[in-house]
């Protein structure tokens, strides 16, 4: 058990140096080259990263041996591997740290947005607005969204705000909103949903739980939500004229007034500010390229960081005729009193015993190990 927490443990180091060049690079790359890309392109790029620190678990080895004359090598040395030499109990200690304070974490943040959501799902109360109703019902039609979505009234919340993944609900405030307004903010709400956006803040949310420690993990998420509602403006406003633009941020600006910068609570989507001056001036901007090319290409190269290579160096005995007569006679000595099995190939009573003699000495022990065990002790164990 130890063991595995271990290695759990060095998967994660591994995932988190790895997917932190891979933030500040993506960082680095919209600053200056992804800027000319579409909204969609630049908020669903982070799921590559989001979903590669999910995945910690799934790290893949790749073991070659490479065969070196047994002339260069000591006599009766058959593998030699390269390891890195680790503190195990010191490794152990932080194991159990980080899936502690992980523990404590998603306890308090799930138990919060339980306790949030039922609050403001028992408070909330039926629209019974014919109008509005027509409304909804039209866009949910127009927008094609399949999924049985509740709208509700709320006095709970200041700001419109869309909630929950399985059972989920649209929420308006009680303001005296026109009906073009109201157009506007539920195609925003509408279309969150569509895009899944609520599904992707919980796998930010278990990024951040999971990855507590690691201080890019949230600029990676600020920067997640502020270009979700970036992307949520260009997918309502694809293909509407000027004058449809100018209502949806005039719409949005008095939504913010009214809120007063309020924010409901986690993983909700509301129709409120976040950097709301990004946000006016990607109205009227232009819809950037889509980028599907890069994307394919970030995503393929991504696939590369799951595969660690373990290079070994194994003595070819095939050079054995250029040595002395002397070596001969201990080599072939050897080779009769001397047994090599791979770790995970051996009976499991050599296991055991391998297992022993690598806690001994503060290892752990691998599949690709050679067990170098004489004839008679081999004999004795599998009895």
């Amino acid at each position: 058990m130890n063991s595995y927490m271990i290695q759990v443990f060095e998967n994660l180091i591994q995932t988190t140096i790895i997917c932190s060049i891979g933030i500040c690079l993506l960082l680095f790359l919209k600053r200056y080259l992804f800027k000319n890309f579409s909204k969609k392109f630049n908020y669903y790029i982070w799921l590559i990263i989001v979903f590669r620190m999910l995945l910690f678990l799934f790290n893949y080895t790749i073991v070659y041996e490479v065969k070196e004359s047994k002339s260069n090598a000591p006599v009766g040395s058959n593998i030699t591997e390269i390891n890195v030499p680790t503190d195990n109990n010191f490794m152990l200690y932080l194991a159990y740290l980080w899936i502690f304070v992980a523990i404590v974490i998603a306890v308090y943040t799930f138990i919060k947005y339980i306790k949030f959501k039922n609050l403001v799902v028992d408070v909330s109360y039926d629209i019974e607005d014919d109008d509005i109703d027509c409304l909804y019902k039209d866009l949910l039609k127009e927008l094609n969204v399949k999924k049985k979505i509740e709208l509700r009234g709320s006095d709970e919340l200041i700001s419109p705000a869309g909630m929950g993944l399985f059972k989920s609900y649209i929420f308006l405030p009680d303001y005296p909103y026109s009906k073009d307004e109201l157009n506007w903010i539920l195609r925003h709400e509408l279309m969150h949903f569509k895009n899944k956006d609520i599904l992707i803040k919980f796998a930010v949310l278990f990024v951040k739980i999971i990855y507590w420690f690691n201080p890019l993990v949230y600029i990676m998420s600020n920067r997640i939500n502020i270009e979700c509602e970036l992307c949520c403006d260009e997918s309502v406003l694809n293909d509407c004229s000027l004058k449809e633009k100018k209502e949806y941020a005039l719409a949005l600006i008095k939504s913010i007034k009214m809120s007063k910068n309020y924010q409901s609570g986690i993983l909700t989507t509301e129709f409120s500010k976040t950097n709301l001056e990004k946000r006016l001036e990607s109205i009227v901007k232009k819809k950037g390229r889509s980028g599907i090319l890069i994307a394919i290409l970030v995503f393929m190269t991504s696939i590369t960081s799951f595969i660690e290579v373990d290079a070994q160096v194994k003595v070819d005995k095939s050079n054995d005729e250029t040595n002395s007569n002397s070596n001969e006679f201990l080599l072939n000595k050897t080779s009769d009193t001397i047994r090599e099995i791979y770790y995970k190939d051996a009976p499991n009573k050599i296991r055991k015993f391998y297992e022993e003699e690598c806690k001994s000495q503060g290892k752990i022990p691998r599949d690709y190990d050679i067990i170098v065990i004489s004839m008679d002790d081999y004999n004795q164990l599998i009895k």
